[in-house]
C-alpha cells in the first residue's frame, strides 16, 4: 500500500481539485489563524509580544504546510481507495528513464574510455597503475601469485 501511494501520482485533470481543495484548506487555516484569532490586529496594535512574533507568526506558517499536506495525502488515499483508475503508476516511467539514463551513461564512458575500458578488472589497474603495458603472460602469473598471497592468509 505506501508503495502504491510512493510511487503513484493522481490524474492531472484530478491532481488540479485535488490541489485546489487543499489550497482552500490552507486559506481556511491562514484565515483563522490571523483573523478570528486576531493575530493581525495584535501585530498592528503593538499588543503582540517577542513570543509571539518568534514563535506565534513561523509556527502558523509552517502549520499551514502542514495543512497543505495533510489535506492531499488524504485526498490521495481516498482516490487510490475509491477511484483507483484515477491514479498514474510512475514505477513504469522511473524505470525507462532510469534506463535511458544508464545507456547514455555508458555510451560517454565508452567514447572517453574506449570500449575495452569495461573489459579490466579491478586487478588489471592496481597492475597496470604505471600505464605500462604489460604482455598476458605477465599478467597471469602476477594473478597467480597474488591469488597464492591470499590463500596464505
Amino acid at each position: 500500500m505506501f508503495c502504491l501511494f510512493r510511487n503513484s501520482k493522481i490524474e492531472p485533470h484530478l491532481n488540479l481539485y485535488v490541489t485546489l481543495l487543499s489550497l482552500a484548506g490552507v486559506i481556511a487555516w491562514l484565515y483563522f489563524s490571523f483573523i478570528e484569532k486576531s493575530l493581525v490586529g495584535k501585530v498592528l496594535g503593538g499588543e503582540a509580544l517577542i513570543v509571539d512574533l518568534l514563535f506565534g507568526l513561523p509556527l502558523v506558517l509552517m502549520l499551514a504546510v502542514v495543512v497543505y499536506a495533510c489535506i492531499y495525502w488524504s485526498c490521495k488515499l481516498l482516490i487510490i481507495f475509491l477511484l483507483p483508475q484515477a491514479i498514474i503508476s510512475l514505477s513504469d516511467e522511473s524505470a525507462v528513464l532510469q534506463d535511458a539514463l544508464e545507456n547514455e551513461s555508458i555510451e560517454k564512458q565508452e567514447d572517453s574510455h574506449g570500449k575495452e575500458y569495461w573489459n579490466k578488472t579491478p586487478l588489471d589497474t592496481e597492475l597496470n597503475a604505471d600505464n605500462k603495458p604489460e604482455d598476458p603472460e605477465s599478467l597471469q602469473s602476477n594473478t597467480k601469485a597474488l591469488n597464492k598471497s591470499e590463500v596464505d592468509k
